[in-house]
This record gives structure tokens, sequence and C-alpha cells, in this order.
């Protein structure tokens, strides 16, 4: 016995966790067309929502920063549209492909003959700013040793 072919779409539908998924798509589009109409030079990407907390994600910290700044208009836009959203949580994204910045490698203190030069340098100079600095390098040295 053959069956008749159905389109996939048909048998999606018929699917309640399918109508589910499809339907908190359907949320999270509007809220991005509602966040994107109301700061439209802003580079937003809704992520998800939880509960009545809306998590908007944007390029970078600056944008983070930003868009913080416009939270307010926001929440007004999207409690126009009649949507319960009382938080907006903002992430900022690195780029994919980009690393993180390298550890700092410590640099090496100054050598002993060195600070010994210093040291007759700090005595020769008279009571000034430059016998100050001096001082404090010595001291801030010897505590790294």
């Amino acid at each position: 016995m053959k069956s008749a072919a159905r389109p996939l779409h048909t048998w999606l539908e018929q699917e309640s966790s399918f109508r589910a998924v499809a339907a908190r798509v359907d949320r999270l589009v509007a809220l991005q067309a509602t966040i994107t109409a109301a700061c439209p030079r802003v580079p937003m990407t809704v992520m998800s929502i939880d509960g009545e907390t809306l998590t908007v994600s944007t390029p970078n910290a600056a944008w983070a920063a930003r868009l913080r700044q416009l939270e307010p208009t926001l929440r007004a836009a999207l409690q126009a549209k009649r949507a319960k959203i009382n938080r907006i949580r903002i992430v900022p994204q690195r780029a994919s492909g980009t690393q993180a910045a390298p550890a700092r490698v410590p640099k090496q203190p100054i050598p002993t003959e060195a600070l010994t030069a210093l040291a007759q340098l700090r005595d020769t100079v008279e009571g000034s700013p430059l016998k100050e600095a001096l001082t404090n390098l010595l001291r801030h040295q010897r505590g790294r040793r």
C-alpha cells in the first residue's frame, strides 16, 4: 500500500511541539521588528525571552552601553505593542574569529647594577621632583624582589 506524500509544512503544523516553537519564533521576530523600528540605526538582535525579560545582543560593549541608554525608549515601544516586557538584558557579543587579548607578560625587574646607579644619582640630587621619583622607583623595585 502506497501512502500519499504530504507537504512538509502540513506535517509540521500538525506537530504540537513544532507549533510551540513556531509561536515562540513568531513572537521573537515581532519583538525584533518592534525594537528595530524604535531604534533603526542600532545594531541589536533579539536572542531570547524569559518571562518578562528580553535578552538582546549587540556587536560590542560600546553598542551595549549606548543601548542601555536607550532602554526606556525600547521598553516604551514594546509596551505600546502590548508586549509584556519589563526588563531588557543587553549582552555584548565578541565578533567571531577574534581572540581575547593575550595575557600581559610581567616586566623584568630592573637589574641590581642599574638600581645601584639610580640610588647614587638620587643621593647626588638635591630636594626636587626627580629625587622623589627616584626614591619612589627604588622603593617600588625593592618591593618586587
